[in-house]
């Protein structure tokens, strides 16, 4: 699983062993001990690429090898790719810009996924 951790000084991309379900738990039992409610949505979030990243033609052809749902790739011209990730976005509620969103995938996409976060250093933007 990859967890995107929006904060107020920028976004972090994490991959962890624990599961979807585990992760989701631990943090409304965080917020109800704390007081605070939280809230979870499907959602997508949408990460802008340079189509020349070595790690997205590697992404590419593990997506014609094993398509998924979680994932859609849309070429912005010549020099640039849109990821457009499935996922679930969890946050307090009254601080609707920090949060974790939770990609649950194929670790081989995922290992892919954190190679190209690493070669490109973007920021994340959420869509609906």
């Amino acid at each position: 699983m990859l967890k995107l951790t929006y904060t107020s000084t920028g976004v972090t991309l994490e991959r962890s062993v624990e599961s979807f379900e585990a992760a989701i738990r631990q943090r409304v039992l965080l917020g109800l001990r704390i007081g605070e409610p939280v809230g979870l949505e499907p959602t997508c979030i949408s990460l802008l690429v340079s189509h020349s990243l070595p790690a997205l033609k590697g992404l590419m052809g593990e997506i014609s090898q094993t398509p998924t749902h979680a994932l859609e790739l849309i070429h912005k011209g010549t020099t640039q790719v849109e990821m457009r990730l499935q996922g679930y976005w969890l946050a307090q509620q009254g601080n609707p810009g920090v949060g974790i969103f939770f990609i649950n995938t194929d670790p081989a996409l995922e290992n892919h996924l954190v190679k190209i976060w690493q070669s490109s250093h973007q920021d994340a933007s959420c869509c609906s």
